[in-house]
């Protein structure tokens, strides 16, 4: 299971970096989730590194909370009727909000994969 986990958090950190540049536009939350991914994607390879202490695994999941929760924040910064947006920001922050849509679904997959190295459901032994 911690092959699967590395793989779709490396996926979420492929997406995650590029939305994590709406932090620059006021999208604090962005940035939140672009930490978290780099964070569970670096307690995942020591889990691998380290053969599976169940701290590291409860680590991502809580790195994969807290990228929801700034993936949904951002979400709501991004789609906010109050706030005013510029045309030059109109193309970059449509591309956030799709690279976004595609990624909170896979932080729930890194979430369930987290849980599974939280609870020894690994094959490092």
């Amino acid at each position: 299971m911690e092959w699967v986990a590395l793989m779709v958090w490396v996926l979420v950190v492929s997406l995650a970096l590029p939305v994590a540049l709406g932090a620059l536009s006021g999208a604090l939350g962005l940035g939140l989730q672009g930490a978290a991914a780099i964070g569970g994607l670096a307690l995942t390879i020591l889990f691998i590194i380290f053969d599976g202490p169940l701290w590291m695994g409860w680590a991502a999941f809580a790195m994969a909370v807290l990228g929801i929760l700034g993936g949904l924040a951002g979400a709501d910064t991004l789609t906010s009727d109050e706030r005013a947006v510029s045309p030059d920001l109109q193309a970059a922050e449509e591309t956030e909000a799709l690279l976004l849509g595609v990624q909170l679904p896979l932080y729930g997959v890194a979430l369930f994969c987290s849980v599974c190295l939280a609870v020894n459901l690994a094959t490092v032994a």
